[in-house]
């Protein structure tokens, strides 16, 4: 499914440039809502995006713009939503399964205030409740939107860094060296699955 999604932007992007801008925007707008950003292979796709950077098929800029804008977007429609509902979203359905991380959400939150915005951007277990729970918990919106804005931006570059290096590194390659490059993945693959076992872990 997730190799399916992963083809399909590519793809699109591949065969619509001019939509490029948009598909960016989108994936991470939805990659970042609460809960969904849960089951939304994000590291996987911005990767592919930088790496679609690093072939030459996408801007730099452009791209790094539109996936912090579409991650803003995300976050502030999940801040939006804990501010609108408040306590009542924690009978909503779709939550019912969450509500541990609904709890880590609020110690996070309770435990680095206006900051859990930034540092949550960069932690998957709470990256994709913390603003829902900031928005429960009724952190001021001129507090939350800078705060926001400064995370999306720092995040936006960070996680499509690793696919511009890496495909930059594969093209700066002598070409005798190319015909082996599928190496490289070993390594890249031992983090991935590293990093699964670590998000299971801390889930338990």
């Amino acid at each position: 499914m997730f190799n399916s999604l992963l083809q399909t932007i590519t793809q699109t992007i591949s065969d619509y440039p001019a939509w490029s801008g948009g598909i960016i925007f989108s994936v991470a707008m939805v990659e970042s809502l609460a809960i969904i950003g849960l089951v939304i292979p994000g590291v996987a796709i911005m990767f592919t995006i930088g790496a679609l950077i690093g072939n030459g098929s996408l801007n730099l800029i452009s791209s790094t713009l539109y996936a912090a804008a579409g991650a803003s977007v995300g976050d502030a429609l999940s801040f939006a939503l804990g501010w609108h509902y408040k306590e009542k979203i924690y009978h909503f359905s779709f939550l019912t399964p969450h509500q541990n991380l609904l709890k880590k959400g609020h110690v996070f939150f309770e435990k680095y205030g206006v900051y859990s915005i930034l540092i949550g951007r960069f932690i998957g277990p709470v990256r994709a409740i913390v603003p829902l729970v900031a928005g429960i918990l009724d952190m001021p919106i001129k507090q939350y939107i800078p705060i926001n804005i400064i995370a999306s931006m720092l995040w936006a570059p960070a996680y499509l860094l690793p696919g511009f290096l890496f495909t930059s590194a594969i093209h700066s390659l002598p070409k005798e060296w190319l015909a082996f490059w599928p190496l490289s993945l070993v390594p890249f693959s031992i983090i991935v699955l590293l990093a699964i076992q670590l998000r299971k872990a801390q889930k338990t």
